[in-house]
């Protein structure tokens, strides 16, 4: 079951958080995400579960992931496996609010495919992802891209 509701050129998808204090929970309408959340040991809080930083790290890694996977297929590019990490980072300073100033992709593609097809099929994800897009208004979206043979 997917929480994703979707009409012509049109998806959504809902999450919940109940919070009280330094923590709570979050919650996936799929019923699939459900995660401890609490402010970060950095901001003040507690730490000890997930925060917004990692879960709009673990959103950029999947959409991008996700990205690239409709293209290879659109463009009959045969992957055989890839590893998508991201980091993202929140900076602030007395002049500047918090705001996410970084998202970094690292990708291993491991493909029998010519490594230049690769890259720029890499590089057209990256222009097409949704969350990569969302990043670029106040961040720089980096990528890094490990193309390895398929054995």
């Amino acid at each position: 079951m997917s929480n994703a509701k979707s009409d012509a050129g049109r998806i959504e998808a809902e999450a919940t958080i109940s919070w009280s204090g330094w923590g709570g929970t979050v919650e996936g309408a799929s019923g699939r995400l459900h995660a401890p959340t609490a402010t970060q040991v950095e901001l003040g809080g507690p730490g000890h579960a997930t925060n917004p930083e990692e879960l709009l790290a673990a959103a950029l890694a999947n959409c991008y992931t996700s990205t690239i996977t409709a293209h290879a297929r659109a463009k009959k590019i045969d992957i055989a496996r890839i590893e998508t990490k991201a980091r993202t980072r929140l900076s602030w300073d007395e002049k500047t609010p918090h705001h996410i100033a970084r998202g970094d992709l690292t990708v291993r593609i491991t493909t029998a495919e010519p490594e230049a097809r690769v890259r720029q099929l890499a590089e057209d994800a990256r222009e097409h992802c949704p969350i990569c897009n969302v990043l670029g208004a106040t961040a720089d979206v980096t990528l890094a891209v490990t193309v390895l043979p398929e054995c």
